[in-house]
């Protein structure tokens, strides 16, 4: 898997986990992603009378975790975050459910951008259940390590 790759899993991803940072603690909110690959951006509209523009001011390191369960596919990508006041690029990007939390649309005063630069991933790229389960019984049984998938980390 390289690096085109893992940009086309992140795009099949109806919603992930980004991780930014509320003083000492971390902290993940489930978020629908908009992937950019050209533009090496990951894009989420958001609140901007949450703490999320505040926070990623203070901390602009973030973290996004995807899970596909029915691919048993696991992503983590490390990154830079920014709020960005661009209109044009909020129509762009818009979509139907986002107008449940926005019902103003795109125009809506509220809703704002928040752009994630990726710099690194690491994957896991698991079996399925059975397969996963036979692996881990032999891996008992013949006392070594279970083979229950591929796990790399990337340069984004």
């Amino acid at each position: 898997m390289d690096a085109h790759d893992i940009w086309n899993k992140m795009a099949d991803q109806r919603e992930c986990m980004p991780v930014d940072r509320d003083g000492e603690r971390l902290r993940a909110r489930p978020m629908v992603p908009v992937v950019d690959e050209a533009a090496r951006a990951v894009w989420f509209v958001t609140d901007r009378r949450s703490a999320k523009d505040d926070e990623i001011a203070r901390a602009p390191q973030v973290c996004l975790a995807f899970v596909d369960h029915s691919d048993h596919f696991h992503l983590s990508v490390s990154g830079r975050a920014g709020i960005v006041e661009d209109r044009a690029k909020l129509r762009h990007i818009w979509s139907s459910y986002m107008e449940a939390f926005f019902p103003g649309g795109p125009e809506d005063p509220n809703a704002v951008l928040l752009k994630v630069e990726p710099e690194a991933a690491e994957y896991w790229d698991g079996k399925g259940d059975i397969a996963s389960a036979f692996e881990l019984a032999t891996s008992i049984i013949s006392e070594r390590a279970p083979d229950l998938g591929d796990n790399a980390k990337l340069r984004l």
